[in-house]
């Protein structure tokens, strides 16, 4: 009965996913006007391949639980698993980072605040899962290295030419 719902599950996902290629190949040869309710479509359509992925692994899981698997396939399968993932991901997350571009050109384009310059660095220890962010005030060090930085290049001025430091 279970494996009968995943083969159901499966079907769905598989007629979901045709139904997001067929919406994004729209979305691209959409007049303007038509390329927000299509891009609302596709959110839709993401929500109903997610709900379903749930049910999918869930149900998976169950049946895992019931059934021996050796390490040796669980490492197989979870590897296919986080190939899958990885790819997936970051076209799931076009919008966010294209809503976060414009919220950041927004204040840059603030004529009474200076933009704030800082550098933020993410690296994934355990792709999808854990990362480690490091974050950085760059306006700062520019501002007590670059006097630094200016002395070092006139000094190495004067050594590669010594006629114009006399000058």
């Amino acid at each position: 009965m279970a494996f009968d719902r995943l083969a159901d599950v499966q079907a769905n996902l598989t007629t979901l996913y045709e139904q997001l290629a067929g919406k994004e190949q729209a979305f691209l040869l959409a007049e303007e006007a038509e390329k927000v309710r299509i891009q609302q479509q596709i959110r839709l359509t993401w929500q109903r391949i997610h709900k379903f992925e749930h049910e999918y692994a869930t149900t998976l899981g169950q049946q895992v639980k019931r059934q021996a698997l050796q390490e040796s396939q669980a490492e197989i399968i979870i590897a296919e698993l986080v190939d899958e993932i990885e790819i997936l991901t970051p076209l799931q997350k076009n919008d966010d980072v294209k809503v976060l571009l414009q919220q950041i050109l927004q204040e840059l384009q603030k004529p009474e605040l200076p933009a704030s310059a800082k550098l933020k660095v993410a690296i994934p220890i355990i792709p999808q899962v854990v990362s480690y962010e490091i974050e950085g005030d760059t306006e700062g060090v520019l501002r007590q290295l670059f006097p630094t930085f200016v002395k070092v290049y006139d000094n190495l001025k004067l050594l590669t030419s010594p006629d114009e430091g006399k000058k």
